[in-house]
């Protein structure tokens, strides 16, 4: 008996030994890790989305901002195919948006939370966390007032001649600055997959087109730069028709002109004259002026999808091609191409690499630079800058000049209108029917800051750049010289 219970009490402290062990194992060397596994099972760890940068016109005027993770942009369709718009995600997915997603978007935070039994989460300072960090901000040197107006001078222009499509570009010609993006149709950020892909293209960068008798100066400037031609020289319109290789090259709504000068050429917007003065600058001289004023090559805007035009090698270019090459057929190029080709006529002989971005911020302090002012190479001289602008001058001021209807009184314009047919679908050739019709000019024209662009697709109701486009031009200039700030101390100089 003495020895049973001897056995029980060793095997009763045998067992409370154990239990005294296994207490002091769990609460004293493993306290601490059980303390933590209790807590984690009212703890979450919940992601924190950053505030997505807003995109902001040059004055510091909102565009595109986010409210409580939806992003908005308060002025509707105004310069959205610039914009464009962001996916359920908040990723950018088009335009400037897409182009400068990493910028915008921040980076991810976290936070731990309480968690009750029930599931629901507060907030507690004993936790660690990591904030989120907003995106950055993208000032741009659009600004709101002169968009607006390219807006909606080109939607009525491109309505009342009833085009497809259509854009319009403004631009300082003396830094590349992008003022003004404008296209037609309009694209609606709240229905961005709603049949509306066509407008979702920023046709200004991204849409290439023949650019007609807009393309006639710079075949001049070449002939002029390389001390072929002068403005004064003789040229034989041949009444109108002219007979090149197989083909006959004939004029605009019929003229026959005779021996011209070269400058009337121009005004006149003769087809015939510009192919003999292209002859004499020759293939090879033609198309390397075509390539120093930036066609056939990306101008390096600062957006995604930008075309580079078309302009083949000299060595396939036959007569025939030379001849209309000469006048702005057989080439294609983009509208912002042609605004920095201009832009090198305007400001005296440099060509200038577009300009959008003027600087990304945060927190409304400068963190990188934007796009600075970068001049690509000179083109012509300044003496043959001042010769083509005044046969520009010439084209819009003189009574029998294409451009007569983009005059601006008080101010000095020169520009050039251009009406090109346009390729045929599926088959060589071009379709009778089908016209691009364009006008690009620049005022003051003895120092010019403000340069436009028009381009209308397809018009019905009228198809020549002088009678469709060159109107719309004269609205787009008047309403900005218009402006409280005006042309001299305008938003030009506000950079």
């Amino acid at each position: 008996m003495k020895r049973r219970m001897t056995l029980i009490l060793r095997l009763f402290v045998a067992v409370w030994l154990v239990l005294v062990g296994r207490t002091a194992w769990l609460q004293v060397v493993r306290a601490q890790q059980y303390r933590d596994l209790a807590q984690k099972q009212h703890q979450l760890r919940v992601g924190l989305r950053p505030e997505r940068g807003r995109i902001l016109d040059r004055e510091g005027r909102v565009l595109a901002v986010s409210v409580e993770g939806a992003r908005t942009y308060p002025y509707g369709t105004l310069a959205q195919p610039l914009l464009g718009f962001v996916n359920r995600d908040n990723q950018g997915v088009e335009g400037l948006e897409r182009c400068f997603d990493r910028e915008l978007r921040g980076e991810l935070g976290w936070a731990t939370r309480q968690q009750d039994a029930s599931g629901r989460l507060y907030p507690s300072l004993d936790y660690s966390a990591k904030p989120a960090r907003s995106g950055c901000d993208l000032r741009l040197t659009i600004d709101i007032d002169i968009q607006a107006i390219a807006d909606e001078e080109l939607r009525r222009g491109a309505r009342a001649c009833g085009a497809t499509s259509g854009t319009a570009v403004v631009t300082d010609p003396a830094t590349g600055e992008i003022l003004g993006l404008a296209c037609f149709p309009p694209f609606d950020p709240s229905a961005p997959v709603a049949g509306q892909t066509g407008a979702i293209l920023n046709r200004a960068i991204a849409a290439q087109f023949e650019p007609g008798s807009t393309f006639k100066p710079f075949t001049v400037a070449a002939g002029i730069d390389a001390g072929i031609v002068a403005p004064d020289d003789m040229v034989d319109g041949e009444r109108g028709s002219w007979q090149v290789a197989d083909r006959r090259i004939g004029e605009a709504e019929g003229h026959k002109y005779g021996r011209i000068t070269v400058a009337d050429a121009v005004a006149r917007s003769s087809n015939i004259c510009l192919a003999k003065v292209g002859f004499q600058v020759g293939r090879e001289r033609l198309y390397q002026y075509a390539r120093s004023f930036g066609f056939g090559c990306k101008t390096g805007v600062n957006f995604a999808g930008e075309t580079e035009g078309v302009l083949t090698k000299p060595s396939f270019w036959s007569p025939i091609n030379l001849a209309t090459i000469s006048f702005g057929q057989g080439v294609s190029v983009s509208a912002l191409q042609l605004c920095q080709a201009y832009g090198a006529i305007a400001n005296g002989g440099y060509l200038l690499k577009p300009r959008l971005l003027l600087g990304i911020e945060q927190d409304s302090q400068s963190v990188a630079g934007g796009d600075r002012p970068d001049t690509v190479r000179r083109v012509i001289a300044a003496a043959t800058s001042a010769k083509v602008v005044a046969m520009l001058r010439r084209s819009v001021d003189d009574s029998l000049g294409t451009g007569k209807l983009a005059r601006l009184r008080g101010w000095s314009v020169a520009g050039k209108t251009g009406t090109a047919q346009k390729p045929a679908a599926g088959r060589r050739g071009y379709d009778p029917d089908k016209y691009v019709a364009s006008f690009i000019g620049f005022l003051p024209a003895d120092a010019p800051r403000l340069l436009v662009a028009v381009v209308l697709d397809e018009p019905r109701r009228g198809v020549y750049g002088g009678v469709v486009a060159a109107p719309v031009f004269r609205n787009i200039a008047v309403r900005i010289a218009s402006l409280p700030r005006g042309l001299n101390q305008s938003v030009l100089a506000a950079r």
